[in-house]
């Protein structure tokens, strides 16, 4: 009798221990054993009755041990059923991307906030999903689990036995990305809304390069921030003697801008550190504080002239970066035509192409290879900068691990004409709000499973100097680099 009330108090409490999420706090303590069931004193008839009862919450507790563990293990916490959403109509509307950008226009420009429906028989909330930290870090052998926000708070020696590539699939949001791309191209209800689909508008857009029935072999979006009228001047007079000099390749040409800030000048708020943004973009900022409408006025004068600009309503800073990587994404998926070149190109504009390169270079891989992968500059050994007075600051609250995934550098990339519209989508399911533009897009391809491939004569920044000593022509560098 005894034994089987002191058996079964030791199995509830390893079930307690085991269903508890543990607190963490700086080394993540251990919980407290539950308290001991209290031994009865009563007639052998009463014990006996109890004996039954802890028989009978053990079965109940082992029950919802197992849901927990399922629920928890990573891959698992999301049923992929295709059928879960076949049963509902699809909307010819409410999709991405839109049969014409005629079907997301309203007065004032083009909404190219994903258009998504949640299955009307699932709940809108979800919990953060939580991973068991044995999958995280090596040598664990706990049953303690961890969400994404939490990792960010452990003691640093966890991450001498992180896991990699596992630890990148905590990166928000982890859901069942390939069956919700599928749904949201067939205009069907997904199973997980998204939780950065951040309201975004184009404002204005280009009449000659990807419009109507134009067609071009590239289509090449200039990264440029709106008080960059200066090196806007001067890409445009370099892109006019480079196709010259490559007339047989028909390229279109547009400038990606966003809207002048409003206030603060070179300062930014970043985790709570204050960083004063340095060079001649800071000092742009300064030099404009507080005077939009002169801004803009040069803003539209410059859309009259050229024709090429791509103007969208996200604050146009360092720190939107992504803001502007998600309106070039949407831009291309929605407006351009994906059926006549296999890739588009985008570049900063204090860099420039070599079109000469850049024609042989897309005939370089197979059709299916260039329509599907990504190409640059790859950062195979990159790692977090975690001074917080340098304006490359990550915390580890925003990135709690130190390596980076694997991601093509942001001065330049060539994305795939199938991918596009699978990267415009799943850019509303991965995190930002400030993340360098050019991780952000190797969590995308991390998600989606995308190929990159490293082009060996595109040279970020300085390394055109560093690494090609024998001065060989480069495809992609630095303006300084093309004289």
């Amino acid at each position: 009798m005894h034994q089987c009330q002191t058996s079964g108090a030791y199995v509830i409490r390893k079930l307690v221990r085991r269903s508890t999420n543990f607190q963490l706090t700086n080394d993540l303590a251990q919980s407290q054993d539950a308290e001991s069931l209290k031994q009865s004193t009563d007639s052998e008839l009463l014990s006996r009755m109890k004996c039954d009862y802890m028989v009978y919450f053990l079965l109940v507790g082992f029950f919802f041990l197992i849901i927990i563990i399922l629920l928890n293990k990573p891959g698992l916490a999301y049923i992929e059923k295709d059928e879960a959403v076949d049963e509902i109509p699809a909307s010819l509307t409410c999709k991405w991307p839109p049969s014409t950008p005629k079907d997301f226009y309203s007065e004032g420009g083009y909404n190219i906030t994903l258009c998504v429906r949640l299955d009307p028989r699932l709940s809108p909330t979800r919990k953060p999903k939580k991973y068991p930290l044995s999958y995280v870090f090596r040598n664990w052998k706990g049953r303690s689990i961890i969400s994404f926000e939490e990792l960010g708070k452990l003691s640093r020696r966890f991450w001498k036995l992180v896991r990699y590539p596992e630890v990148y699939r905590t990166y928000p949001q982890d859901v069942p990305l390939k069956q919700i791309v599928k749904a949201v191209k067939a205009g069907l209800p997904v199973t997980d809304m998204p939780q950065y689909n951040f309201p975004i508008r184009i404002l204005k857009t280009s009449k000659s390069v990807c419009s109507n029935s134009t067609k071009h072999d590239l289509v090449i979006v200039v990264k440029s921030g709106i008080l960059g009228w200066d090196a806007r001047t001067a890409f445009r007079e370099f892109m006019q003697r480079e196709k010259a000099r490559s007339a047989n390749l028909h390229v279109g040409v547009v400038f990606s801008l966003g809207l002048p800030r409003k206030h603060g000048g070179r300062l930014f708020n970043r985790e709570g550190n204050i960083i004063s943004l340095p060079e001649i973009s800071g000092d742009m900022l300064e030099q404009f504080n507080g005077k939009e409408d002169v801004v803009m006025e040069r803003i539209n004068k410059e859309i009259e002239n050229y024709d090429d600009i791509v103007l969208a309503d996200y604050e146009d800073t360092y720190y939107n970066l992504t803001w502007k990587t998600v309106t070039n994404l949407r831009w291309l998926s929605a407006f351009c035509n994906k059926y006549h070149a296999n890739t588009f190109m985008i570049i900063d504009d204090d860099h420039r192409m070599n079109l000469s390169m850049v024609a042989p270079f897309l005939k370089s891989a197979s059709t299916e290879t260039m329509r599907k992968s990504i190409f640059g500059f790859v950062g195979n050994v990159d790692y977090a900068y975690r001074s917080p007075t340098k304006k490359w600051f990550l915390s580890y609250r925003e990135f709690p691990w130190d390596l980076m995934y694997q991601y093509p550098r942001g001065f330049s990339q060539f994305i795939g004409a199938d991918i596009i519209d699978d990267m415009a989508i799943v850019s509303a399911y991965t995190r930002y709000n400030y993340s360098p533009e050019d991780v952000f897009l190797g969590m995308i391809a991390f998600k989606l499973g995308i190929d990159l491939h490293n082009v060996d004569s595109m040279y970020d920044h300085t390394e055109y100097a560093i690494r090609n000593t024998g001065r060989q022509p480069a495809m992609v560098a630095m303006k300084d680099y093309f004289g």
